[in-house]
């Protein structure tokens, strides 16, 4: 009969390899929820700041319109883009307008505000209509 007081260097060494296994796994699930998190702070200030940008258009949409001062009318601007600067990123906006003929007698402006971010590639896009006199 022989006598086991402890472990032997195999069994030290399996439970070491399937502990690091594990662990291993674990950190990897760390590190992408971490890069998940980190996209959609992303998105969601791009959904913001294209939100405030609309906001902002209907308290003054003055910014969309080219004055002619001889015949005191006004043009519309197609595009207009601009850069933000937030969280040490730069922030592409571009509003795009249109306006068909039954818009043109309500006088609204249908507009349409994209925010892109370079570095990773994604953007996000708010449409909606600007009443204007």
């Amino acid at each position: 009969m022989v006598n086991q007081k402890g472990l032997t260097l195999v069994e030290v060494l399996v439970s070491l390899a399937i502990i690091s296994i594990v662990l291993l796994s674990f950190f990897q699930l760390l590190i992408n929820s971490n890069t998940n998190a980190a996209t959609n702070n992303e998105k969601l200030v791009m959904i913001y700041l294209a939100d405030a940008e609309l906001e902002r258009l209907k308290i003054d949409p003055s910014n969309l319109f080219i004055d002619n001062v001889e015949d005191s009318t006004f043009e519309i601007r197609k595009k207009v883009e601009k850069v933000i600067k937030l969280n040490n990123k730069d922030y592409k906006v571009s509003v795009e307008t249109s306006q068909d003929a039954d818009e043109k007698k309500m006088k609204l402006l249908n507009v349409v505000i994209q925010v892109r971010l370079d570095s990773s590639k994604s953007s996000s896009t708010v449409e909606g209509y600007i009443v204007y006199e």
